[in-house]
């Protein structure tokens, strides 16, 4: 048993090994090609390969989707942008309606409320007058009563 996990072991500790070896390698790879990019010795074959890829169908047919998808969502969120501003004026101009509304039916309140004093004065004031009127023609009535008793008196 010992055996087999010193061999375990070993053969893990290789396999970590390899890895590194591997992983070291693929580093250096990626340096060179960076390097040669950089310098300019891939940069015209990569630049040609890049060129010669866009001009193809397939390419120049997903340029023209992504373009016509950008387009459609540029669209929509304009269509999308118009509606809210549309919906935000008439939003606002149903609020200043209803306040105008609301400022009249006040004023009409007012109004309705003056014009029901102003009657109830003109009543007290009728009122009052008839009652003046009375009084004055009940005093009128008592005087002439006391004057006509002195003239018999007299």
């Amino acid at each position: 048993q010992r055996v087999k996990e010193r061999d375990r072991r070993e053969r893990q500790k290789q396999e970590r090994l390899q890895r590194e070896k591997e992983a070291a390698e693929d580093r250096e790879m990626e340096q060179k090609i960076q390097r040669r990019l950089e310098t300019g010795d891939l940069r015209e074959k990569v630049v040609a390969r890049v060129v010669e890829r866009l001009k193809t169908e397939e390419v120049q047919t997903q340029i023209v989707q992504r373009a016509e998808a950008r387009l459609a969502e540029r669209r929509e969120l304009d269509a999308s942008s118009i509606r809210a501003e549309r919906e935000a004026a008439v939003s606002e101009a149903r609020r200043k309606e209803e306040e105008r509304l609301s400022e009249a039916r006040q004023l009409q309140n007012i109004l309705q409320e003056n014009a029901r004093k102003v009657a109830a004065e003109a009543r007290r004031r009728e009122e009052e007058e008839k009652r003046t009127k009375r009084e004055r023609e009940t005093e009128l009535s008592r005087l002439s009563a006391e004057q006509r008793r002195m003239r018999m008196a007299a």
